[in-house]
């Protein structure tokens, strides 16, 4: 399983960003009419959910000698409190020549009612396709989702959210069954795919904890979640000093 720690703070980017209180993005949560309850849900978490954008320089070999040229990306993501981020890994990661992963040469994150602010990519793990991005100083006080502190069950209503251009979309779906992934653990299997605007955004129960994150890589489909079982250990692991 491929693990991935971005260096320290001489990685940051977009450094002169702040925090702008002129910096607003709509955000408008899709009405879900026949269950009121996922709907209350969604009108008091929508505002944790974020737009990850990332862009590589990528450096080829052409007849006419060496071409460089942009590779860009967006996912959805989560706030988690004290300046973190939760979103896929892929989306903000490539490989190098040699195969090891590079974080994106530049990333950004859009807060609602913010505006973008520079992150850098903290830890991540490949296997999960889930990273951990690290916001400014000055964005450790914005609110951040409550990690349930149990998987949900099989039947459960869950609340999936994702960004796509200036809407913040909200979708009631149904764990069907809880599958495994290559590492023998848990993934929540969902009756539906999302479209590529959910990927790297959460998942909520009917509670309004987070109890997913949509990964953005391909194999994934749009119809599987790492749990929160998961996503504790991950960051446990990689925000006590011990990534390995």
């Amino acid at each position: 399983m491929d693990r991935i720690v971005s260096p320290g703070p001489a990685a940051w980017l977009f450094a002169s960003a702040v925090l702008s209180a002129g910096a607003a993005r709509a955000a408008v949560v899709v009405p879900l009419p026949h269950r009121p309850e996922i709907q209350a849900v969604a009108d008091r978490v929508h505002a944790l959910t974020v737009q990850v954008r990332a862009r590589a320089f990528i450096a080829e070999q052409t007849d006419g000698g060496l071409r460089v040229h942009d590779a860009l990306s967006s996912a959805s993501g989560v706030l988690l409190g004290d300046g973190l981020v939760l979103t896929g890994l892929s989306a903000v990661t490539l490989r190098g020549q040699d195969g090891a992963l590079q974080p994106a040469n530049e990333i950004e994150v859009v807060v609602d009612d913010v505006g973008p602010l520079p992150a850098r990519l903290l830890a991540g793990d490949a296997g999960l396709d889930v990273g951990i991005l690290q916001l400014p100083d000055v964005a450790r006080s914005l609110p951040g989702a409550s990690l349930a502190a149990e998987d949900p069950n099989v039947g459960d209503t869950m609340l999936a959210l994702g960004v796509e251009g200036d809407s913040i979309r909200a979708v009631g779906v149904l764990l069907e069954r809880v599958g495994h992934g290559d590492d023998a653990g848990p993934r929540l299997q969902i009756d539906h795919a999302l479209r590529p605007p959910f990927l790297g955004g959460p998942l909520f129960d009917d509670r309004g904890r987070l109890v997913g994150i949509m990964p953005t890589h391909p194999a994934s489909a749009g119809g599987t979640a790492v749990p929160a079982s998961l996503l504790r250990s991950l960051l446990l692991r990689f925000l006590s000093g011990n990534g390995t």
